[in-house]
């Protein structure tokens, strides 16, 4: 092996342990955030609001150090990465923040009207939903597999509803474990 076969393999195998690094943490923290925001009133714009920035930075940094990645397979690698990480740190400090600045508005008993599963497939998730009467109005919950095989259609459950500073409201079920 060549002089410069060593010099241009050692950092080649520092870029790719940045870029699995940057790409098991965003996956990480991308799925976390968005299991975290799953009873939000508003998940699709709370992800817009704090999983846009960090992918519109992710862009900027990301066309930034274009010029010091040799191949073009390395640097869509690259893109991806970076991408992936910054909108999963986004949105899930977004969601440790919006949930420090909240506060319980009301804590009371609710009647589960119905309740419904999709289970898990290809490329489908497990969902598990409660609906909930809250003054006339259904409300989805969204709750773990062994929480929603305790419940049944017409019995009552504690719900807390959280109040944001950010706007972000949602709800939380105190007793599920």
């Amino acid at each position: 092996m060549s002089k410069k076969q060593k010099k241009t393999g050692f950092p080649t195998i520092i870029f790719r342990i940045i870029l699995i690094s940057l790409l098991l943490t965003g996956t990480m923290t991308t799925v976390i955030g968005i299991d975290r925001i799953e009873n939000y009133y508003e998940p699709y714009i709370f992800g817009i609001v704090f999983g846009g920035p960090g992918l519109a930075l992710g862009i900027l940094i990301a066309l930034k150090s274009k010029p010091y990645i040799n191949e073009n397979n390395d640097y869509i690698n690259l893109f991806l990465s970076i991408l992936i990480f910054l909108f999963g740190i986004f949105l899930f400090t977004g969601s440790l923040i919006n949930e420090k600045v909240s506060k319980i508005e009301n804590s009371d008993h609710y009647v589960v009207t119905n309740k419904y599963r999709q289970k898990s497939g290809y490329r489908t998730p497990e969902i598990n939903s409660l609906i909930i009467d809250v003054n006339g109005f259904p409300h989805r919950l969204i709750c773990s597999y062994s929480y929603w095989k305790k419940i049944n259609t017409g019995q009552t459950i504690n719900l807390n509803f959280y109040t944001s500073k950010l706007g972000f409201d949602y709800m939380k079920l105190p007793d599920e474990k």
